[in-house]
């Protein structure tokens, strides 16, 4: 897939949650609509067995680069087909191989966000890659994952991880990420008390332009926080005042425009979660089985309420629109602001519509796991939170395995 044509600014900079083939994409609110660079995500694995890793398996900081391989033999054939193997990547990869042995055979971007997470890698915009079979059928293995490698370049060092998983029967799941690294992290705590001052420290391994640090606190929409950028080195500190879940990133202008590099999970007074069930968004319950778009509509009013922002009405013509472009991204088995029926700006000249916008578009295993992801994201919550919209349309395709392919269109029409 091509990228598209990112905004020249990082003050309108977008963010990619991480994951696999579930995906979520934002563009943000301005005059004219610029797509963000979007990259295409590989079959999705899944998690380690529930249970066997939980908040006490939570790396205690995110860092990187870790540099180093598994001995088991199957692992030492595949990272040999990876020239910067990463032992940060290999634990998420093994926590996906995990749920993936014992028959988790869909999964979200949620749960792929929060394996990276856990193994204390702060790394984003991951492929991954599953194959399974008998041992003695996987002979092939580093093969196919060389060609799989191939198929993507989103620049900077390439890093992988691999992690395999027995099932009952004997046969064996291989869940391989891999990673363009644009940049590296120091050591940042995955958990804090209240109160406390942070520094994010981040060195990048290409040139940039300009770079910021953004913050996305337990509430409210994200926030930039001051940030120097001095040679490679990104420095930055914000104040982690209130209990939850805080997310940080690095965002960076590198020769594509500007993109998140970096990211990492901060919890502040609270354990971070066993699984993705115990992280539901606001708004979230509010489901209603009739018809996933009502439900989702419902889900982002609630989300609006409980921040004090008025809420949106439902626009026909902005709903047709997203109902059209989810329909789309469903036909072309990627999540993207263009699919080939334009950017948002195109569609909504074709709809005679010349305005302020924005768009938020997921794939999820259901309308609340995408509701869950795009808040979770910096740039989706901030469309969502955009207190100048007074107007949305949503749309949502379901495809045959249940999952939810959802368009958001946001816009000031009164």
């Amino acid at each position: 897939m091509s990228r598209g044509r990112p905004s020249s600014s990082l003050a309108q900079a977008l963010a990619l949650p991480t994951a696999f083939a579930l995906a979520a994409l934002a563009c943000e609110p301005k005059a004219g609509v610029s797509e963000p660079a979007s990259a295409d995500r590989a079959s999705a694995a899944s998690a380690t067995q529930p249970g066997e890793q939980g908040a006490s398996d939570f790396a205690s900081e995110t860092r990187s680069p870790e540099p180093g391989a598994d001995d088991a033999p199957l692992s030492r054939e595949l990272d040999a087909a990876c020239k910067s193997p990463d032992r940060g990547i290999a634990r998420a990869a093994q926590r996906l191989a995990g749920l993936k042995a014992i028959g988790q055979s869909s999964l979200d971007a949620g749960e792929v966000s929060l394996a990276l997470r856990a193994a204390g890698a702060p790394y984003v915009w991951p492929h991954a890659w599953t194959l399974e079979g008998k041992p003695n059928a996987l002979g092939n293995a580093a093969q196919l994952m060389t060609t799989w490698q191939a198929s993507f370049a989103d620049g900077g060092e390439r890093r992988c991880g691999v992690g395999s998983a027995e099932h009952e029967d004997g046969s064996v799941t291989l869940a391989v990420v891999a990673i363009d690294a644009l940049a590296d992290l120091q050591p940042l705590p995955t958990r804090a008390r209240i109160g406390a001052w942070l520094d994010v420290n981040a060195t990048l391994l290409v040139s940039v332009s300009e770079a910021k640090v953004v913050v996305l606190g337990p509430r409210g929409a994200p926030h930039p926080v001051p940030t120097s950028l001095d040679g490679p080195h990104v420095r930055a500190r914000f104040h982690a005042d209130r209990a939850g879940a805080w997310l940080v990133q690095v965002l960076a202008s590198v020769a594509g425009g500007p993109r998140p590099v970096l990211e990492a999970a901060v919890y502040v007074g609270v354990e971070p979660p066993k699984s993705l069930e115990e992280s539901p968004a606001p708004g979230e319950l509010a489901t209603d089985s009739r018809e996933p778009a009502a439900s989702l509509f419902e889900m982002v009013n609630r989300a609006r309420a409980g921040e004090g922002l008025r809420p949106l009405v439902l626009n026909a013509t902005l709903t047709h629109l997203a109902t059209e472009h989810a329909n789309a991204m469903r036909a072309a088995r990627h999540t993207a602001h263009d699919t080939g029926d334009g950017d948002l700006n195109a569609r909504l000249a074709r709809a005679g519509l010349q305005l302020s916008a924005g768009e938020n578009v997921a794939h999820a295993a259901s309308t609340a796991l995408a509701h869950r992801v795009l808040w979770a994201s910096p740039s989706h919550r901030q469309n969502l939170l955009n207190a100048s919209f007074d107007s949305i349309g949503i749309g949502v395709a379901l495809d045959e395995d249940g999952s939810a392919w959802v368009c958001e269109e946001f816009a000031v029409l009164r």
